[in-house]
Order: structure tokens, then sequence, then C-alpha cells
């Protein structure tokens, strides 16, 4: 359900209405320009009794419609309750819930939101992956705010968080779509010097020389800390994945020191490629993202509900074309009801299990669940 304006008096009313019940959990993502008082919002929510978790965006989804206001509320039943875990670049696996993963749990899907520009995501995610991976899927997102300044932007009954992760168990099975539709074109080089996010050094020279060479010269222009966002947002890099497809890294600044800062770690000694974007092949690619979910031209998907969980950077390559891209996610659909038109956020990074089934984090990827 979404509310135009996220008030704590609209919210907690239309959360009456929704009559949660104990073993249900209220799902709250609210947008970055329309936020209340996030503390009396919780304070309120726990003298409720109502068990909840949720996270900031950039933007939300809602039909084939970006709304930079407001919030989208959407109750589950939980096999497992919100447990919020902070400072996730030194969870250990000790740190999680103490339970025995029960076979229901593969009936079931872990949504999980946590703030995007955190330290350490990808060992949080193995150690999610560890205790929880081939039991059930996953889907979420990096929450947190267009200036990509590091702030609160997760929360749950603990409170509102920075640096922290949020996973609910839900019991609801996902199909998942993981695309991007990125191209190869440069590289391979290896990123020869990083620090968490930070590419220092490719093939064993400054990152931004090898990347300006690169880029400059298909662009036209000399990249600068003052243009860099802009242009890089159409050059991301690709880690190399043998036989699937590159997972993307989005250049989001350059530092003084001609270092590189992306969203989400890059490891050291990665392959990478820099990519390049055209608008009808990320299309095309998030047909594909419905195929693998199960539509077909004859065939449209008769879901419960769709959750998408879509880059920010990307939404904003695409630009006048993301209302296609939402389409192509409407169009494979069967809506009968408000309830299935599809639902979801603008992120700071992705979060699913792909290929493998390891539980990965990408940028500049649509995933779309649809649940049964």
């Amino acid at each position: 359900m979404y509310l135009e304006k996220s008030t704590i008096e609209s919210i907690l009313e239309t959360i009456d209405t929704l009559q949660v019940k104990q073993n249900e959990v209220v799902l709250i993502l609210l947008s970055e320009l329309d936020l209340p008082d996030m503390d009396l919002l919780i304070q309120q929510l726990n003298d409720k009794k109502v068990a909840f978790f949720g996270g900031v965006f950039p933007g939300l989804i809602i039909g084939n419609q970006m709304f930079s206001t407001g919030c989208i509320l959407k109750k589950f039943k939980a096999i497992v309750m919100p447990f919020c875990l902070s400072g996730i670049g030194q969870v250990q696996v000790s740190d999680f819930p103490d339970y025995k993963t029960p076979e229901e749990f593969r009936n079931g899907t872990a949504l999980v939101l946590l703030d995007g520009l955190a330290p350490n995501i990808y060992a949080f995610l193995g150690k999610l992956n560890e205790l929880l991976g081939g039991e059930c899927g996953f889907i979420g997102g990096g929450a947190g705010f267009m200036s990509l300044q590091p702030q609160k932007c997760v929360f749950c009954e603990e409170g509102f968080k920075q640096n922290a992760a949020v996973v609910c168990i839900i019991e609801k099975k996902v199909n998942l779509g993981i695309r991007h539709g990125w191209e190869h074109f440069a590289g391979p080089m290896v990123a020869t010097q990083v620090e968490d996010n930070t590419i220092k050094q490719l093939n064993w020279r400054n990152a931004i020389d090898v990347y300006n060479e690169i880029v400059s010269v298909d662009c036209g222009t000399t990249l600068n800390q003052d243009n860099f966002g802009k242009i890089a947002q159409g050059y991301p890099f690709g880690i190399l994945r043998e036989n699937e497809d590159d997972i993307v890294r989005d250049p989001i600044a350059l530092n003084g020191d001609g270092s590189i800062e992306c969203i989400g770690e890059v490891p050291p000694n990665t392959v990478l490629h820099v990519l390049k974007g055209r608008p009808a092949a990320l299309l095309e690619a998030t047909k594909q993202a419905m195929r693998d979910c199960g539509s077909s031209e004859s065939q449209p998907i008769n879901a419960s509900e769709t959750l998408i969980v879509d880059c920010i950077t990307r939404a904003l390559f695409l630009e006048n074309q993301f209302i296609e891209e939402m389409n192509i996610i409407r169009n494979s659909l069967q809506i009968s009801s408000p309830d299935q038109e599809p639902y979801g956020v603008l992120s700071l990074g992705e979060i699913s299990s792909y290929g493998d089934g390891m539980l990965e984090l990408f940028n500049k990827t649509i995933v779309v669940g649809t649940f049964n």
C-alpha cells in the first residue's frame, strides 16, 4: 500500500487497517525526501506491539511510476521475525539468532535491507549465506540517500541505524530475475590495489589515469572531481564471473589521490572490465529478468505480489526510458487487483542470490522477485 505522505499519523492509521497478527510483520519503505521523526515513529510502533522493519531509499516504485515522497507498507506472515545486526563489517555467524534451520525455510524468502554505504558488505553477505544459503531465496537492497553521505537508513524495533542490516524471513517463496544489460567496453584489467570499496590502482597504475584513458576517448571529456559522478554512471566496472554476467560496481566518486570510490567492495586482485550502457540493452535485460521469473509472451506471471529492487543510478541513466523498464515488468504480470501492482525501491546496491546460489551485492542491476 502506497501512502502519499509519510506522516506518523498516516502510517499508524494504515497499520491499524492491516490488522497485523502476532505472527505477521510490516515492511515499511520510506522515501528520503519525506521522512517523519524516526525515533518517535519507532517508539509508537513499539507501543502498538507491531513487528516491523524498513529502510530509507532515494525513491520508491509503484506500478510503472517512480516516487520521491511517501512510503510503502506491506504485511507478511513471518517465519523468522526481523533481526537487526549493527556494525555489519564485524558480524560473525555467532551474532545471528540462535536457531536450527527448519525445513520450512525452503518455502520462505529472506528480505534483506542494509546500509548501502556500510563497509565490508561482502563479508556480511558471506556470513548470511553461510547461515541460510540454499535454504531460502534472498531479495533486498542497500538503503541510503542520494547525497551518498553515510547516515542512519535502516530500522526495526531496536531503532534507526547506520552501518547495520535487518533481515526477516517471510512465508512466501520467490522466483528471481537478476539482469543488468551492461556490455564490455574495455579490459580486462586487474584491481592491483584496493581498500574496501575504493580502487586505488588498476594494472599497478593510478586508477583514474587508467580509467580516464578509456572513458575520456569515448565521451570526449577528461574526468575530474566535478564531472566524475555524471560521466562515470555510464561507464561502470564489471567484476569478472566465469560463465556468468559480470557483477557491476558503480563508480560514484573520484578522490583527490586519484582513487575511485564504488558502491560495494571490490576484492583485491579482482579482474575487471569497464562496461558501457545502451538503453536498449538495459531494457532487453529487464525482459530477460522477467523470463527468468517465469514470464512468456503467451503467459504472463500470476504472482500474488512483485517486488522490484532497481538501482538508483540505473534509473538515472535510463532517464525518460525508466517508465519503459517498469512497463516491461508490468506487462509480464497478470494484474487483476491493486495488490498485484509491482512495488519496490530505487536502491544503493541490489541484493539477491545468483548463479550458483551465492548471495551477492549488485549495482546498476534490476532485481525482480515474484511471489507465489
